[in-house]
C-alpha cells in the first residue's frame, strides 16, 4: 500500500485527542509486523526502531476532531482528499501514514509517533524514549516546498467566573441565539485571514440583555465556527448579523448577576494578531478566543496564546491576565511551550538540497503554529531538526483537504532523503 492507501485505511479508526489508543495499538501492530521494536512510553508515544537509524521520521497520531470524526468518510475531488461531513485528520494523519509505508520499505529509520499534540503538544513535553539518530524529521507541515526551522510558543489561558443567578428584567423575554457553521479554521496558521470568530460575532450582538448561559467554539487550538446563548431581551429585540439565528425559547432559574462585564470582556477582548513578524512574513504575536461554557455554576473560557519568542509570550500572557482579573475573572496558565527558535542547520541545508530536485525555489520558514521539533531539541540538544509536509489547507476545520499529487512527492522526497543519508 502507498500512504495515502495506508492513511485511508485507518480513516475510521479512533485518533481523537485524549482518545487514540485504538490508533496507538493500530501503529504498534503494524511496526512490529515490519520487524521493528516497539516501545511505548506512559504518555502513550509509539517509538519504533530498527537497526542503527539514520534518521528520524516523526508525526503525531492524534486528531482534532469535529462532525462525524472519527468516523471519517474520505472522498476525492479535482486531487485532494476532504472528508463528507468532518475533519479530515490530515493533520497529521498523513505525516503517520507516510511513516508507515516508510517502515515497509526501510530498516535504517526510527520512527516516533507522539500522542495529543492537538492539545499541547502533550506527548512530546512528557516523552520518556531516547532518541537515535542524529537527525529528526517532523512531519506536521502544511506546505511543500518549504522547509520549517523555526515555529512560535504556545499557552492555553483558562478564566473561569462563578455564576449566581436573579430574576430577569420584567417585560424581557427569553431567547436562544445562535452563530452557526462559519468556516473555523487552525488558530495559528490560519489566525491572520480575517476569518471570523463565532463567539466574538455572538458577543456583538449582545446588546442590551441579560445572559442566561453561553456557550461556544470547539478546541483550544481552533477558531471557533459555532456559539449560542440564552437570554432575556426586549420584545423588539432584532440580530443584525445574517448568520445569526434566534427563536424564543423557555428558560428558568434567572439570569446572571454578572452578565454585563461577561459580555463587556467578550467585546472588549481582542481577538487575532497582536504583531507582526515582517521578516519571516508571519504574525508574531496572536490569541484566539477559543471555548466559552456556562456549566457547574460557572463561566468558563479558554484562550489559546501564540509567540515567535518567549518573552513575548510571557508578556501577552500577563497582559491577558490583567484584562481577564479587570472582569472579574480568576486566571490559570497552563500548558506553556516554548518557541523553536529558528535555526538553518546542516541538516535542514541537506534536506533542501534533495528538495531542489523536485522543487525550484525551496523556502526556509517559520510557522505561527505549534511543532514539536523544539521539544526534541531541548530534549537531545545534539538533534538536528527540520520539518516538512504536503499540502494541507483548512486544518482543524469541516473544510480541511490535502492534495494527493503532494503526498505523492513527499514520499518521493523522503526516499532520496533516506538514499542521501545511507
Amino acid at each position: 500500500m502507498n500512504a495515502i492507501e495506508i492513511f485511508k485505511s485507518f480513516a475510521k479508526i479512533p485518533r481523537c485527542s485524549f482518545d487514540a489508543l485504538k490508533m496507538r495499538d493500530f501503529i504498534a501492530s503494524f511496526a512490529a509486523a515490519q520487524g521493528y521494536t516497539v516501545k511505548i512510553d506512559k504518555a502513550d508515544n509509539i517509538l519504533c526502531v530498527k537497526q542503527k537509524p539514520l534518521i528520524c521520521l516523526q508525526s503525531h497520531y492524534d486528531m482534532v476532531c469535529l462532525g462525524d470524526a472519527p468516523n471519517v468518510e474520505i472522498y476525492e475531488k479535482d486531487g485532494w482528499l476532504r472528508a463528507a461531513n468532518s475533519t479530515l485528520g490530515a493533520d497529521n494523519g498523513i505525516g503517520a501514514a507516510i511513516m508507515m509505508y516508510m517502515m515497509e520499505r526501510h530498516d535504517n529509520i526510527e520512527c516516533l509517533f507522539t500522542s495529543d499534540e492537538e492539545v499541547g503538544l502533550i506527548g512530546a513535553n512528557n516523552l520518556e524514549h531516547q532518541i537515535t539518530a542524529p537527525y529528526l524529521l517532523n512531519l506536521d507541515s502544511e506546505e511543500e516546498g518549504a522547509i520549517v526551522v523555526g515555529c512560535a510558543g504556545g499557552v492555553d489561558i483558562i478564566a473561569e467566573k462563578p455564576t449566581q443567578k436573579k430574576a430577569a428584567k420584567k417585560g424581557f423575554m427569553a431567547y436562544e441565539i445562535s452563530i452557526k457553521d462559519l468556516q473555523g479554521g487552525h488558530s495559528g496558521v490560519d489566525i491572520d485571514k480575517n476569518i471570523p470568530n463565532a463567539i466574538k460575532v455572538l458577543a456583538q450582538e449582545l446588546h442590551g440583555v441579560q445572559l442566561v448561559s453561553i456557550n461556544g467554539g470547539e478546541r483550544i487550538n481552533s477558531i471557533p465556527k459555532s456559539a449560542s446563548a440564552v437570554i432575556y431581551a426586549p420584545k423588539d429585540f432584532i440580530l443584525k448579523n445574517r448568520n445569526s439565528g434566534i427563536k424564543e425559547t423557555a428558560a428558568e432559574g434567572g439570569v446572571l448577576v454578572h452578565s454585563k462585564e461577561i459580555i463587556s470582556m467578550l467585546q472588549n477582548f481582542h481577538q487575532g494578531v497582536r504583531s507582526f513578524d515582517n521578516k519571516l512574513k508571519i504574525p508574531h504575536e496572536s490569541i484566539n478566543l477559543s471555548t466559552i461554557q456556562t456549566r457547574d455554576n460557572k463561566i468558563k473560557v479558554e484562550f489559546f496564546a501564540r509567540a515567535m519568542e518567549k518573552k513575548s509570550l510571557e508578556n501577552l500572557c500577563d497582559e491577558t491576565e490583567k484584562f481577564l482579573k479587570s472582569f472579574g475573572f480568576e486566571v490559570k496558565i497552563e500548558g506553556f511551550s516554548t518557541p523553536w527558535r529558528p535555526n538553518i542547520t546542516p541538516f535542514a541545508k541537506r534536506v533542501q538540497k534533495v528538495m531542489q530536485k523536485f522543487f525550484k525555489n525551496i523556502e526556509f520558514k517559520a510557522m505561527h503554529a505549534g511543532l514539536e521539533c523544539g521539544i526534541f531539541e531541548n530534549i537531545k540538544p545534539s538533534l538536528e531538526t527540520a520539518s516538512i509536509g504536503p499540502n494541507i489547507r483548512f486544518p482543524h476545520s469541516f473544510g480541511e483537504c490535502c492534495e494527493r499529487a503532494s503526498i505523492e512527492r513527499l514520499q518521493a522526497i523522503l526516499e532520496e532523503l533516506i538514499a542521501d543519508l545511507a
